[in-house]
């Protein structure tokens, strides 16, 4: 076994063989996202959250709605991409011998490279985050904006340079390894949150303490998953700097450092929740102790949605 990070002997291969239908499977799973959003909305909603979905019908709460819908979207496709890549990925990025032409599956008639699987699992994280941005009612900020765009260019970019593979480009491959580190780490801390934010809409009135508890969890989390997450970013694009043309040179860490300032930037309004659930708790403790009339919840609605932070 060679020594070192995988990334420093990657060799520069083509991803795989259905890169021509990558424009299918991207389609695809956007109409399947979006069919999914309208299933939640007009069937399992009304009958899993009746009071919730009730509160959030009315027409000055769209945003809210809306936000309450694509953190259910996100986790369950989130899961799936969990699920099925999980494989995929520990074979392409720290998996001993192998590479995209790597078999993950194979049947009798069927063979599956995990090339195969990253692919479409690189098109479906697209897809929702194309989705994400275009069922928003009001547009995000520009950190976060700049972040989904720098997000999507670079992943389409990384299949991109496989098409036509002529075996010049030197840093096609270690592109799209960096791009499934990243989605490795997006997928671990998301589906974590957006349950959360779930959890948050629905018990919005419940037990302040264990709010507090879970956005002060949750912003742990970010945190702890930031640091981790740009330690071994640094670390990667270091061991394997020769190997990088000038252009990814410049363009990889322009777009990781908005990659972790989205993530810096959603810790803070996590941070942000769990104080005011802290203050109101003290508020309210202050009230009852004066035995006058108990505090109004402030609302919180707008931070909690502007959490869902990548």
């Amino acid at each position: 076994m060679e020594p070192g990070p995988k990334i420093e002997f990657l060799k520069d291969e083509p991803i795989s063989a259905f890169l021509p239908y990558a424009s299918l499977i991207f389609v695809c799973a956007s109409i399947s996202i979006v069919c999914f959003a309208n299933v939640l909305e007009h069937f399992v909603f009304p009958w899993l959250y009746p009071t919730t979905w009730t509160y959030l019908g009315a027409e000055s709460r769209e945003r809210r709605r809306r936000s309450f819908t694509y953190h259910h979207v996100a986790v369950f496709f989130m899961s799936i991409l969990f699920v099925f890549a999980i494989y995929p990925m520990y074979l392409f990025i720290i998996g001993e011998g192998s590479n995209l032409a790597t078999a993950a599956w194979r049947g009798r008639r069927v063979h599956i490279t995990t090339g195969d699987l990253l692919l479409v699992v690189a098109q479906v994280y697209c897809a929702y985050y194309v989705f994400e941005l275009a069922f928003r009612v009001r547009f995000i900020s520009g950190i976060s904006a700049a972040h989904h765009f720098g997000l999507l260019i670079i992943t389409q970019t990384a299949l991109v340079l496989s098409v036509n593979f002529s075996g010049r480009r030197s840093d096609a491959t270690i592109e799209f390894y960096m791009c499934i580190v990243w989605g490795a780490f997006d997928v671990v801390a998301e589906i974590p949150l957006h349950t959360a934010m779930i959890y948050w809409r629905v018990h919005r009135s419940g037990d302040r303490r264990r709010l507090m508890h879970i956005a002060y969890s949750c912003y742990l989390w970010q945190v702890v998953l930031s640091v981790g997450e740009t330690g071994l970013t640094i670390y990667l694009l270091k061991v394997s700097w020769a190997r990088w043309v000038l252009a990814w040179r410049i363009v990889t860490p322009v777009v990781f450092t908005l990659w972790i300032a989205t993530q810096i930037y959603g810790a803070t309004l996590l941070l942000k929740m769990g104080n005011e659930e802290r203050r109101a708790l003290k508020s309210k403790a202050a009230v009852v102790d004066d035995a006058g009339p108990e505090l109004k919840p402030t609302d919180m609605e707008e931070a909690s949605e502007t959490a869902q932070v990548r």
